[in-house]
């Protein structure tokens, strides 16, 4: 068991204990105790809830690269995003967000057939703040997709598994054209 599934349960089952006892007894609960302990068995189950629903059952660890989506630093963006001559999709997450956890393997796994086209990469927003003020992340995970230095198109939150492959497929296909360099 991870630490925050230990630390969520034991929570829960104090707390459920806890509001157990005071509660009123049923009419047929005539045994003494039996409010604190069913308390107890609903606040665990309270607490594996929220483990599973915060991201805690995922597997692997969404702060580390994967096979096709690389981490990066607030220091590498400039270099890695912006001067990108390819397009890129920015993942801006939290390891401690449950919705970023479930997207991670999810983006990594739809990122395979479309990585000679596409860049892929993720930014922490726990350790780049200022990025994720200057892109305006209000909610993670945040995808953002860049050409040419230039965001092009956002999705907030979890979205469907066809939903994201159907819109990666579309970012990789289109091409915002070239500025020329000589202006008139």
């Amino acid at each position: 068991m991870t630490g925050s599934l230990v630390i969520l349960m034991a929570l829960g089952v104090a707390v459920g204990a806890g509001l157990g006892s005071l509660g009123k007894r049923h009419p047929e609960s005539s045994r003494p105790g039996a409010g604190w302990k069913r308390g107890a068995v609903y606040g665990a189950a309270a607490g594996l809830l929220l483990h599973l629903v915060w991201g805690g059952g995922g597997s692997g660890s969404v702060n580390q690269s994967t096979e096709h989506v690389q981490r990066i630093s607030e220091s590498q963006f400039e270099v890695e995003v912006l001067q990108a001559t390819n397009p890129v999709v920015v993942d801006f997450y939290a390891p401690w967000c449950g919705p970023c956890k479930r997207l991670s393997p999810m983006l990594d796994r739809l990122a395979a057939p479309l990585t000679p086209q596409v860049k892929f990469v993720k930014v922490n927003v726990d350790e780049a703040a200022a990025l994720a003020r200057r892109f305006d992340i209000q909610g993670i995970p945040t995808l953002l997709f860049f050409q040419t230095g230039r965001v092009v198109d956002r999705m907030v939150g979890l979205p469907a598994e066809t939903e994201l492959k159907a819109r990666l497929e579309a970012f990789a296909k289109a091409r915002v054209p070239e500025q020329s360099a000589s202006a008139p």
